[in-house]
């Protein structure tokens, strides 16, 4: 029972664990959720630019997709909905509309007050088309139906101009910040050719939404002229009726009777049935229709004389003109920068290769640097030739002056002791500097602040009176050693700086590491911290000397006592072992005193005749 009991304890413990597990693996996937979600949407983050730029982009390519939803059937003269669609463009469009708000409400905070832009946003995210596209289902009366599409049709282009405005600044500011030059050329010749596209897709949609307004307007003059009064618009709704057969032939598009009603660049629309198919195929039909009529400049399209036709006709022929000019005008402009640029980055990467300081480093290590500086000269950023090394990141800085200066300063007298750790520190401190040909570094007299680890170039000394010349440092020498005994001294300060012997100023151009004595010396007090690091101290070191005498005095004092007491131990060992009384040791032990009396007197007198002698 025992057992038993204690399995069923275990198997709740397991249980338990396992519903902990389940439920930490919950809240750390949640929590994961949310942080990726925050830093999608951080404004620092990479994304915070594109964010409202995709979202503009998809919500300016639903927006004509409310412009297919009318259907018209030419051979029953009725129109009717296509509510799938209706659905579908709504509720795609309030989702991205959704996201818009939330990004914007995200990235303006609580006490910031709003900007004209933020209204511009405001004033585009509006439901206005799906209240409309409710209104139109909820009331399916025909008048009430054309007045419905006549508001659509206004608020469709009411909010398609905000959102089109606002697109650009977007692009320019999602492209201005953290992308490559190439991808900047990249990005703008896809936006160019996205404004023409969407400009194929705008006219498709607008061409078939009057198409159907053109049919609906011929059926009204038909039905005026054919039943002399007042016509009923309900008929013209093939929901509440079968169709108009009465007037059929009046506006066939078979026939194409001009004389009663010209229905111009509509003719093809109306024809070819297109308001009776399926979404996707009005859809390709009429963006072929766009795409064609731009790419000809609206040459291929034969109007009537209604004006609101002939002005769409010219939009069409403007827009046409404006994108070209703006499309190709763009691509050239952006390929002969990228080609301008593309040389630009050849000649400082060959100015880059020609520095001394990096023709001396490993393979492995130059391809590391001038992978970084290519990527910056992509990303459109500047490269100070004369200051690479500084602009470099700190690993890679580290690297360098760690393969160009370690081996020199293991050559440095003081150094030798110190570890790799305290080398590598010494290398961190490196400050790289150049001086022209015919420079003073340092007079004679004056003190010495800095040690220099030179990588190209001669130092030339000269002694006061000015006759005495020699070259005294070549390349990969090092000058300013002095200061590692100085530093060396934890008692020195500042004021004691070593003084120069001679005047050094440079022969040629110098380019060389300089190493400051504070630096130098914050290492070395760092260092000397250390126990291990007292060995090379002269006071730590004379200190250790007395001490190591004196302990060495003490064990031969130690010795000697015990050289002299042995013999009364052993004595004492002796009459312990034997039968004899406690009363005959005690005797023997003034006659052991005595015997080691005389054995010290001995000893005294001998050495005092030898120091006589």
């Amino acid at each position: 029972m025992h057992t038993e009991s204690l399995d069923v304890n275990s198997k709740e413990i397991d249980t338990h664990i396992r519903d902990d597990q389940e439920r930490q693996l919950k809240n750390s996937g949640r929590s994961c959720i949310v942080e990726y979600a925050k830093k999608f949407l951080d404004p620092r983050g990479p994304f915070p630019n594109w964010i409202p730029l995709i979202l503009c982009v998809m919500s300016i390519s639903m927006d004509p997709l409310f412009f297919y939803i009318p259907v018209i059937k030419m051979d029953k003269n009725c129109m009717d909905l296509d509510k799938n669609l209706g659905v579908i463009s709504c509720v795609f469009r309030t989702v991205i509309d959704l996201f818009y708000i939330i990004y914007i409400r995200y990235n303006i905070p609580a006490p910031r007050p709003f900007l004209p832009v933020h209204y511009i946003d405001l004033l585009a995210v509006l439901p206005l088309p799906q209240v409309v596209i409710i209104i139109i289902v909820s009331k399916m009366s025909l008048s009430k139906f054309l007045e419905a599409m006549d508001v659509l049709k206004y608020f469709v282009f009411f909010q398609f101009v905000p959102r089109v405005i606002r697109i650009y600044p977007l692009f320019k500011k999602a492209t201005s910040t953290r992308i490559m030059l190439v991808e900047v050329t990249w990005a703008k010749a896809a936006f160019n050719l996205y404004l023409y596209i969407m400009s194929g897709h705008v006219f498709g949609a607008l061409w078939y939404f009057f198409a159907i307004e053109r049919g609906i307007e011929c059926w009204k003059k038909a039905c005026i002229v054919m039943k002399k009064t007042s016509c009923n618009h309900q008929s013209f709704n093939c929901h509440k009726n079968s169709g108009n057969y009465g007037f059929l032939n009046v506006c066939s598009t078979k026939t194409h009777n001009t004389v009663f009603y010209d229905f111009g660049i509509y003719l093809d629309a109306l024809q070819s049935g297109v308001g009776e198919g399926s979404y996707l195929q009005k859809f390709m039909y009429c963006f072929r229709w766009g795409l064609q009529s731009l790419s000809c400049f609206a040459q291929n399209l034969v109007t009537s004389i209604d004006i609101w036709e002939n002005i769409f006709t010219i939009s069409i022929t403007i827009s046409s003109v404006l994108l070209f000019t703006f499309l190709i005008g763009n691509m050239q402009f952006d390929l002969q920068r990228e080609t301008t640029r593309s040389e630009e980055i050849k000649l400082k990467m060959k100015e880059i290769e020609q520095c001394t300081t990096f023709k001396k480093l490993s393979e492995n290590l130059h391809r590391q640097v001038h992978k970084y500086h290519r990527h910056l000269l992509r990303e459109n950023k500047g490269v100070d030739v004369e200051n690479l090394l500084n602009k470099l990141p700190r690993h890679l800085r580290r690297k360098i002056k760690s393969e160009l200066c370690l081996d020199m300063l293991k050559k440095v007298p003081n150094f030798e002791f110190l570890s790799e750790r305290q080398l590598n520190a010494m290398c961190e401190r490196l400050k790289p500097v150049l001086y022209p040909a015919e420079t003073y570094i340092v007079g004679k007299d004056d003190q010495i602040d800095e040690m220099l680890f030179i990588i190209r170039g001669k130092l030339m000394s000269t002694r006061s009176n000015g006759r005495d010349r020699n070259f005294c440092h070549e390349l990969k020498d090092i000058w300013g050693e002095e200061l590692s005994t100085w530093a060396r001294d934890p008692e020195s300060s500042f004021d004691e700086l070593p003084v120069s012997k001679r005047t050094i100023k440079t022969h040629t151009e110098v380019e060389a590491f300089a190493l400051m004595a504070d630096d130098i010396k914050d290492v070395f007090i760092n260092q000397f911290r250390r126990p291990s690091s007292r060995y090379h101290s002269l006071r730590w070191r004379g200190l250790a000397a007395c001490i190591t005498q004196v302990a060495t005095t003490r064990r031969r004092e130690k010795h000697r006592r015990e050289d002299e007491e042995r013999p009364l131990n052993e004595l004492a060992a002796a009459d312990g072992s034997s039968t004899s009384s406690v009363g005959a040791t005690i005797n023997a032990m003034p006659i052991a005193d005595n015997a080691l009396i005389r054995r010290r007197s001995s000893k005294k007198s001998t050495n005092h005749d030898s120091f006589e002698a």
